[in-house]
């Protein structure tokens, strides 16, 4: 880099620019925060606060362990700036991550990844994208959730599907209709298949449900597009209704605990990570803790750094579609020892 020296120990680097300007302290929404140590966690959670205090209140009435309360409070602590050795002018972020489900953070980090797997198992083939929905009723979540999985193995075991679809990915999304005041849980399906009309799968699909016809299918155009669209659900935390209604999102975390939200069928043998188009080795900089006191107080950062940070927007709640620009990729996920149901 240009207009920079390096000072620090081997694992400790510390950017110090030559730069004499004076930058503009980052305005963003971290209000509250007086200690040194908590402005990389208020970063990575900024734009959800109120949203992750409810969620946290819901952990605690249904019972989390110890270990995953506290990651979850804890999640984006101990952050470090990374620099790569092959493209030094190249940062990314990386902290210790809870990976709840519940945590939009990590839960949309997690859809990038899915979607990237999805989209190297794709490829150029022919894919299809297939919705199937289950009738409404006041039933609670937990056994709607059952008769969708239920009826959506009875589904692929049928010589129809058998006959016609090779295999593909499935995740379960669920809405609350705050008209009709009850759960819409439904199945958003990609798939590598021949030709398959609607009116079919619709009598195909009545009968594995017993109530319920509404279908629908369309031939996916892009495969980027059409994995981003299907791996968003897969990590897709509450409505943004439920978190309003305490009662609501304890009974969804109960119902959806232990469940898989995303699967594979029938052919279908996803990639463990995505393709990496440049492998690189990355080095530590600085904590985040430091470099987001030093910008608030405006003193100057690496422009590289001060960009990384601007480019990472806070996480955002809107009605329509709970969405942040997270950081890289985290490290392996913890063990979970929490009971489980079956899944599909």
């Amino acid at each position: 880099m240009r207009n920079e020296t390096y000072h620090g120990g081997p694992g400790l680097t510390v950017l110090v620019p030559l730069e004499t300007t004076v930058q503009t302290p980052m305005e963003a929404p971290l209000a509250g925060i007086t200690h040194h140590d908590d402005l990389g966690l208020a970063f990575r959670h900024a734009g959800w606060h109120r949203e992750r205090a409810l969620v946290d209140a819901a952990l605690a009435a249904i019972g989390a362990p110890d270990n995953r309360l506290a990651a979850f409070r804890g999640c984006g602590r101990d952050a470090w700036v990374l620099r790569s050795e092959q493209h030094p002018d190249q940062y990314r972020i990386r902290a210790d991550y809870c990976h709840s489900r519940w945590c939009i953070p990590c839960a949309v980090h997690r859809s990038t990844i899915t979607a990237a797997r999805i989209r190297d198992w794709l490829g150029d083939l022919p894919a299809r994208f297939i919705t199937l929905t289950i009738a409404s009723d006041h039933e609670p979540l937990a056994p709607r959730l059952d008769r969708l999985y239920t009826a959506f193995r009875r589904l692929r075991r049928t010589e129809w599907w058998r006959g016609r679809v090779q295999g593909g990915v499935a995740c379960v999304e669920v809405k609350w209709s705050v008209k009709s005041a009850h759960w819409h849980p439904h199945l958003h399906i990609l798939c590598h298949s021949a030709y398959l009309d609607k009116k079919d799968l619709s009598r195909e699909w009545h009968i594995a449900t017993g109530d319920s016809y509404i279908v629908d299918i369309s031939l996916v155009e892009s495969a980027a597009l059409a994995a981003s669209y299907v791996a968003k659900y897969a990590a897709k935390p509450a409505p943004a209704a439920t978190y309003r209604d305490a009662d609501r999102l304890q009974e969804m975390m109960l119902a959806m605990h232990g469940r898989r939200l995303f699967l594979t069928f029938g052919d279908c043998k996803l990639p463990d990570k995505p393709a990496e188009e440049n492998p690189d080795t990355w080095v530590r900089v600085q904590s985040l803790d430091e470099i987001l006191w030093k910008v608030r107080r405006g003193v100057p950062v690496a422009p590289e750094i001060l960009a990384l940070l601007r480019m990472e927007n806070p996480c955002t709640i809107t009605k329509t579609n709970p969405r942040c620009l997270g950081p890289p990729p985290p490290p392996p996920c913890r063990s979970q020892n929490w009971p489980t149901h079956g899944g599909p």
